[in-house]
């Protein structure tokens, strides 16, 4: 089945934000979607390896920052290409804390804060459903997924690039994400930064 149709679905670039404890943690997320109006109920999906999503599990409670299209390409690459698992997300950026979460500092169109009150398991992932108890006004236009494919990823994938090596580049079949290596194939076991999709889903550019 050719997926393709699927990238003319609009998304968005959401940094989301919890609580481990007393120690801050987050992830990217591109699926964010207001579900009902009164209450106020939001659907966000992560992947099931995601950290920050075992932390909201325990929380039930978490932020989403939405991105504007002139935020900080580099908030889009520690927060979504690292584990918190591992890495201080927040230690370049700050954060502010607002009703017992924390929000990343930097560029949003606007700030949320949810209480979840449903998992709903699909697979690969899972979709957090919650009631939107606060919100913080931003400004700019809210980042589109179509928006950073066509111009952050490629500031993204150039800084990434090897400096004194011959690149090869392979892109994600699923999310357009380009890997590139000196190598003339991905590692064994490579998964998408960004949708997780697994190595046979990347094509040689």
């Amino acid at each position: 089945m050719n997926l393709e149709p699927l990238q003319a679905i609009s998304y968005g670039v959401y940094i989301v934000g919890a609580f481990d404890g007393e120690r801050p943690v987050g992830c990217t997320i591109n699926t964010c979607v207001q579900l009902t109006m009164n209450p106020p109920r939001i659907g966000a999906c992560f992947n099931k390896k995601d950290f920050t999503l075992e932390t909201i599990e325990k929380s039930h409670l978490f932020s989403v920052s939405i991105l504007c299209d002139y935020a900080d390409p580099a908030l889009i690459a520690t927060f979504g290409f690292k584990s918190s698992r591992d890495t201080d997300k927040y230690a370049d950026f700050g954060y502010n804390v607002v009703d017992g979460v924390p929000m990343v500092r930097g560029n949003c169109s606007g700030r949320l804060v949810v209480k979840a009150e449903q998992f709903v398991d699909l697979g690969t992932h899972v979709l957090v459903i919650g009631e939107v108890t606060a919100t913080a006004p931003g400004a700019g236009t809210p980042m589109t997924y179509s928006y950073f494919h066509e111009k952050i990823k490629p500031l993204l994938n150039k800084a990434s690039a090897p400096a004194d090596a011959a690149v090869n580049r392979f892109e994600c079949e699923l999310c357009g994400y380009v890997a590139e290596t000196s190598d003339n194939e991905l590692p064994e076991g490579y998964e998408c930064p960004l949708c997780e999709a697994p190595r046979t889903s990347f094509h040689k550019l």
